[in-house]
C-alpha cells in the first residue's frame, strides 16, 4: 500500500488524476464543512516538511514501474490537506517534471498561502494551479471554511492575484457553494468584481457531490446555480467526466483500492473509470472490503458511496 500516491481518480476538472498526497493526514489551514477528505487534525498556517519528499518520490516512481491503471491524464498534488503546507513542495514539483514530464503537474490549493512569496515560486513549474475561493465575505469564510485563526479573506484573495499575475499556466478558479451559507447576492457580487481583476483561465462553480466532513451541505436550487453561472460564465463541472474511455486493465489490488477510498468517498463507477477496473469485479472485491469491516457505504443523493474505515471510524 502507497502512503502518498493515490488513483487514478475520476476529477471533474483534469479527467482521470493521479493523486500525490504531500502531508499524510489531514493537515489544513482551513477545515471546510464539505471537505470530502474529513475532519482537519491539525489546522496550521505553518509550513513544515509533515511528509518525506523522498519518500513521496520513490512512490510515485514505484507507482509508474507497477503499470497495473491507465494512465492519468494529470499528475494532482493534494491529497488530505494543504498541499503548500509541505516546505519540499519547490523539491517535488521540480523532481516529478523529471519522473513524468509528458503529464500535466496540478496543484489544488485552498489559496491561503499563495500570498507567500517562496510558495509562489516554488509553483511556477507547475502547469495548473487549480485554487478555491468560496466567497469573499469574512463572515461566511469563517463559517463554511473555518480558516485558522487571523486569517482574512482579504489577505487571501491579494495573495491569489499576486500569484496569478506571475504565474505563467493556467488557473481554474473553484467556487463551491452551499446553500443558506455562501450563495448570497452579496458574495456573488464580490467575486465577479474580483474576477474582472484576477482572470483565471475558468471558473468552475460548483456543488458537492459527495459526503462531507462535518454536514452534508444543502446544494443550493438550480435557479440559483444558473444565475451564478451565467453571472460569472462559469462552466458546470459538478459532474465527473473523463477524457475518455478506459478499459479494464485487469486486478487491481485492496490496497489501490483503499488508498484511492482513503482520500475520497467514491461510486463505483467513479472507481472503476479512475482505476480502470472491470465493475462486475470491483463489485465483489468491494464487498469482501466492506466485510472486512475495511470500507463502508454511504447513501447520498440516492447515490452509493464507498468509503475507507480508518482507525476503526
Amino acid at each position: 500500500m502507497f502512503d502518498y500516491i493515490f488513483g487514478p481518480v475520476l476529477s471533474s476538472r483534469l479527467g482521470r488524476s493521479l493523486g500525490v498526497d504531500l502531508l499524510g493526514g489531514r493537515i489544513c489551514s482551513f477545515d471546510c464543512l464539505y471537505c470530502e477528505s474529513g475532519p482537519t487534525s491539525l489546522k496550521t498556517m505553518h509550513r513544515a516538511v509533515y511528509a518525506d519528499p523522498d519518500k513521496i518520490l520513490e512512490e510515485l516512481e514505484a507507482w509508474f514501474l507497477q503499470q497495473d491503471c491507465p494512465e492519468p491524464e494529470h499528475i494532482t498534488l493534494g491529497g488530505e490537506g494543504e498541499p503548500c503546507l509541505n516546505l519540499g513542495l519547490g523539491r517535488i514539483v521540480q523532481k516529478i517534471k523529471r519522473i513524468a514530464p509528458h503529464i500535466p503537474l496540478a496543484v489544488l490549493t485552498n489559496s491561503s498561502l499563495l500570498a507567500d512569496d517562496q510558495v509562489q515560486e516554488e509553483l511556477m513549474s507547475v502547469d495548473v494551479v487549480l485554487p478555491s475561493l468560496d466567497t469573499l465575505v469574512q463572515q461566511e469564510v469563517l463559517r463554511l471554511n473555518r480558516p485558522c485563526k487571523g486569517l482574512h479573506v482579504r489577505d487571501v484573495a491579494q495573495g491569489l492575484t499576486r500569484f496569478c499575475r506571475k504565474f505563467p499556466g493556467k488557473i481554474y478558479l473553484e467556487v463551491l457553494l452551499v446553500a443558506g451559507i455562501n450563495d448570497t447576492s452579496e458574495n456573488l457580487e464580490r467575486i465577479n468584481a474580483f474576477l474582472k481583476d484576477l482572470r483565471p483561465d475558468r471558473v468552475d462553480i460548483t456543488v458537492m457531490t459527495r459526503p462531507g466532513a462535518h454536514m452534508q451541505p444543502a446544494v443550493p436550487a438550480e435557479h440559483v446555480l444558473n444565475r451564478w453561472r451565467t453571472f460569472l460564465k462559469g462552466p458546470r463541472a459538478d459532474i465527473p467526466g473523463p477524457g475518455g474511455p478506459v478499459s479494464a486493465t485487469g486486478p487491481v489490488s485492496p490496497d489501490t483500492v483503499l488508498d484511492s477510498l482513503r482520500r475520497r468517498p467514491q461510486t463505483l463507477q467513479q472507481l472503476c473509470l479512475g482505476l480502470g477496473l472491470d465493475p462486475a469485479e470491483a463489485a465483489v472485491l468491494l464487498d469482501r472490503l466492506e466485510a472486512r469491516k475495511m470500507v463502508r457505504t454511504i447513501r447520498d443523493r440516492e447515490q452509493k458511496f464507498y468509503t475507507s474505515i480508518r482507525n476503526g471510524k
